[in-house]
């Protein structure tokens, strides 16, 4: 069963691969080698021939760079899949959000307030929490997201959500994998898009290629961008929504695998939420116990102090040490 498992996840890993970064890295270096092939002014017979006269030798370490850049694309996107998503959620250096964070923030926070009420609950956070408001649409979507178990239920969705992970369901997991890949896909779709448009539109600009084609490339790789981020913000509501029904649904199996209630009442249930997420984000325990009162007790083998008027035994052999030394001095009189 467990060489079972590992294979399954195997095979979910690699179509996940091809499907989120390796698919992409081979559409934008095969677009990159066209534009730089179409800026050179080659004609496609001219550079057809030319492929034909080389060695096999160089065709082969030719084909092999390619592949070698398509590899590495794609294992630097896919090592960077957490980085992308923080920095579009609006996590970004301290620089940068004190200067373009602050104005994202302050037109949300303007967007939200503009608003009818209950029109933006899956978009932004509350208006109560104007503080969390984040300077992107996608992390006001996950931020949203993040809040509704602590509206609703008292639960820090931070500290729960690793927990709660692993009691769901296969159903459930198997639409919040989907969702997170269908997510990550269309973020490395922008981010190849953005990177399309630079690096295409300044190969086309060196080479002295066509303004067409200079143009072509920078404004096709931004709207590409454009719907790719677009897309993405749609996978990201679906993916919030997956995780609001995950605590709706089973925030009280992790109760019961905890050994609390599992049925508490509404009030009861959020002061046990906030009892044990202090615990596991302080420490602090979740039941304060109070220990015993000692009872004042002596040892059994502890002898009986007493006080009096009694002879003590050192008392004793001083008196009778003096009585002898006195029977001795005067025994040469006797």
């Amino acid at each position: 069963m467990f060489t079972t498992t590992l294979g399954e996840a195997a095979q979910f890993a690699g179509r996940r691969f091809v499907r989120v970064v390796l698919l992409p890295s081979l559409v934008f270096c095969s677009l990159l080698a066209v534009v730089a092939l179409v800026a050179a002014e080659q004609p496609p017979g001219a550079a057809l021939r030319t492929w034909k006269s080389q060695p096999v030798e160089v065709k082969a370490l030719l084909v092999g760079g390619f592949l070698t850049a398509v590899l590495l694309v794609a294992a630097l996107l896919d090592s960077a899949q957490t980085a992308l998503l923080r920095c579009a959620e609006g996590y970004w250096g301290r620089i940068a959000d004190r200067s373009l964070g602050r104005f994202g923030r302050r037109c949300h926070r303007l967007r939200l307030l503009s608003c009818a009420d209950g029109s933006a609950q899956h978009l932004y956070p509350p208006r109560s929490r104007l503080h969390e408001v984040r300077p992107t649409r996608l992390g006001n979507i996950f931020k949203a997201a993040e809040l509704y178990p602590q509206l609703r239920y008292g639960i820090d969705a931070v500290l729960v959500w690793p927990r709660l992970f692993q009691l769901l369901p296969g159903g459930l997991l198997g639409a919040l994998a989907t969702a997170r890949a269908e997510l990550s896909a269309l973020l490395v779709r922008a981010v190849l898009s953005c990177a399309f448009a630079v690096l295409g539109a300044g190969c086309v600009a060196a080479r002295g290629g066509p303004p067409a084609l200079l143009l072509c490339c920078l404004w096709g790789g931004v709207l590409l961008a454009w719907a790719s981020y677009r897309g993405a913000l749609n996978a990201a509501l679906v993916y919030g929504q997956h995780v609001r029904v995950a605590f709706d649904l089973h925030r009280l199996d992790l109760l019961e695998a905890l050994g609390e209630e599992r049925r508490p009442g509404p009030d009861a249930e959020r002061e046990r939420w906030k009892r044990i997420c202090l615990f596991w984000h302080r420490g602090v325990p979740t039941h304060h116990e109070i220990p015993p009162a000692e009872s004042p007790r002596t040892a059994p083998d502890a002898p009986d102090a007493r006080t009096g008027s009694g002879i003590s035994l050192t008392q004793l052999s001083l008196a009778l040490a003096a009585a002898a030394g006195l029977v001795g001095a005067l025994t040469p009189y006797a």
